[in-house]
């Protein structure tokens, strides 16, 4: 029997903070490495991520062995790729470019079983541990606990995120404010205080709407800590895979060759 960790929704439940990394490298070892230091989550990224089903299934394996959540960032709104991750056993699904309340309502059905949604049903898939022994029990918990969220990333997107956060189903709203920014012409900067000003709408729709408020830590004014603290976000993204290891290995190297040449100097004295 397959365990289901819910750590997310617990956390929740328990008015508590939820913590997780994105991962765009196709690493099981670095899911697992999130969950054995504390981590809630494993934000898996295939929109930008180099990684393939296959890939994201693994990953997927590797945060159930360390007892995490895996939220799939899907590429598109495709129902057979939300379908085929959320077969694979992930949480949830974490849909780019939510234009409308329309495009909120369809990845909502696509990731609920009928009647509520349109996901297909299987009685045979990982999600189930392979082969289900109550099909009811399963089906009921999966429409309970399956977590989705969308990203408000586009002017059309921030101009509807009132009606898109009221859309039943939908557990909460991430802000792109980087795809935003290109969009109003601004050449990628997330400071600007209309990118800014953007953020604070869609906090606030997710306020009105009762929903959660997915905060990405140190990006644009509203990921520094007291954002995410004035934004009241229960679920925060703390940092990235190569984001993560590209600053690591950049600062161990200067200082190990500023040390180096530390020593090197004061042996030549």
């Amino acid at each position: 029997m397959r365990t289901h960790h819910r750590r997310i929704r617990n956390k929740l439940e328990g008015d508590e903070q939820a913590f997780g990394v994105v991962f765009q490298l196709p690493s099981p070892d670095l899911v697992e490495i999130a969950g054995y230091t504390g981590y809630d989550f494993a934000w898996i990224d295939a929109e930008h991520g180099t990684m393939d089903l296959g890939d994201i299934n693994h990953m997927i394996r590797a945060a159930d062995a360390s007892g995490i959540d895996a939220i799939v960032r899907v590429p598109d709104h495709s129902p057979s790729f939300i379908q085929r991750v959320l077969d694979a056993g992930a949480t949830g699904i974490m849909a780019p470019h939510l234009r409308t309340a329309a495009d909120a309502a369809a990845i909502v059905s696509a990731a609920k079983f009928e009647p509520q949604g349109t996901r297909g049903a299987c009685p045979a898939t990982r999600a189930v541990g392979h082969l289900t022994d109550d099909w009811a029990a399963d089906r009921l918990r999966a429409d309970r606990d399956t977590l989705v969220f969308g990203l408000i990333e586009d002017v059309e997107g921030v101009e509807n995120v009132q009606a898109i956060a009221a859309v039943p189903g939908l557990d909460g709203l991430v802000f792109g404010p980087f795809d935003l920014a290109m969009a109003l012409g601004l050449h990628g900067d997330v400071s600007h205080p209309d990118v800014e000003k953007a953020r604070i709408e869609v906090v606030q729709a997710t306020k009105d709407a009762g929903i959660e408020y997915v905060a990405i830590a140190g990006f644009g004014a509203g990921g520094s800590l007291e954002g995410i603290a004035a934004a009241g976000s229960r679920i925060v993204n703390v940092s990235g895979d190569r984001g993560l290891f590209y600053t690591v290995l950049k600062s161990s190297l200067a200082s190990t060759k500023s040390g180096l040449d530390a020593i090197t100097a004061g042996a030549g004295k």
